[in-house]
């Protein structure tokens, strides 16, 4: 009868899990109630990023076969991370959503799920964002506190505007406009005194 190969995790693989990971870990204080997808979604990859899990929701670490000349272990490491990932997911949505995207068996699909459900395109949001800015004053609060209100409101536009790739140069000119844009909006936002 031939042994099994060992798969060694080391600290670095995504397919490590430390000691306080479990189940029932919130890995974000942000959690998903139906409306605020952009944020949500900012929050998740960045803490799997952290935890080199983001792979597990984007598709870059996908499922191993014995097939593709992978061993039972590393089978076996990939659904104990991919079922750790969705729980995580789980403890950071509404339980009231759970029924919609709770019947899934990846990370991946369960992510795919909800953007599809969730990230829209979102108009009168980007409406109501760009009108909310174009008449924030600053009403004696300090600098600081008005500035960093702004920064917000811009933060969450960017998630919604996003600024097409292209090699011909002409983003970087863009994105200056949209810079310069932003520091005329803060300097008319400020009170005369300031």
């Amino acid at each position: 009868m031939a042994k099994e190969q060992s798969f060694i995790i080391d600290n670095q693989s995504p397919y490590f899990l430390h000691p306080s990971d479990s189940p029932g870990a919130i890995i974000t204080a942000i959690r998903f109630d139906g409306k605020n997808y952009e944020l949500w979604e900012s929050a998740v990859r960045t803490s799997l990023r952290s935890k080199n899990k983001l792979g597990f929701i984007d598709g870059t670490i996908t499922k191993p076969t014995v097939q593709d000349g992978k061993t039972a272990a590393e089978i076996n490491a990939w659904e104990m991370v991919n079922s750790m990932v969705q729980s995580w997911i789980m403890n950071i949505i509404d339980p009231k959503l759970h029924k919609c995207v709770a019947y899934v068996n990846s990370a991946q699909s369960l992510w795919e799920n909800i953007r599809k459900r969730y990230a829209v395109t979102n108009i009168p949001k980007i409406h109501t964002l760009k009108a909310e800015i174009a008449s924030c004053k600053q009403n004696k609060q300090e600098v600081v506190e008005f500035f960093s209100r702004l920064m917000g409101l811009w933060n969450e536009l960017d998630n919604y505007v996003k600024i097409p790739s292209c090699t011909c140069g002409s983003v970087k000119q863009n994105v200056q406009i949209m810079e310069n844009d932003k520091a005329h909006q803060f300097l008319m936002g400020l009170d005369d005194e300031s």
